[in-house]
């Protein structure tokens, strides 16, 4: 992961699905898929969310990279 502060609607991120632009972000609890809708998380904050993204998958945290 790159040094950025934040990651919100817009940010390019490695899925195992290709290259995406996040779409939604979720702050989620425990690892579970659905939590609070949000705009923009600390990159800090990454595992604990779960994405949307352009190409129509949706991937926990954990499985994301973001991009440059």
């Amino acid at each position: 992961m790159t040094d950025r502060t934040y990651i919100k609607i817009g940010t390019q991120c490695e899925t195992r699905f290709g290259t995406a632009k996040v779409t939604g972000i979720e702050l989620c609890k425990n690892g579970e898929k659905y939590g609070i809708g949000m705009d923009k998380v600390y990159a800090s904050d990454k595992d604990r969310c779960t994405f949307d993204f352009d190409n129509g998958h949706w991937q926990y945290g954990t499985q994301v990279t973001v991009c440059n």
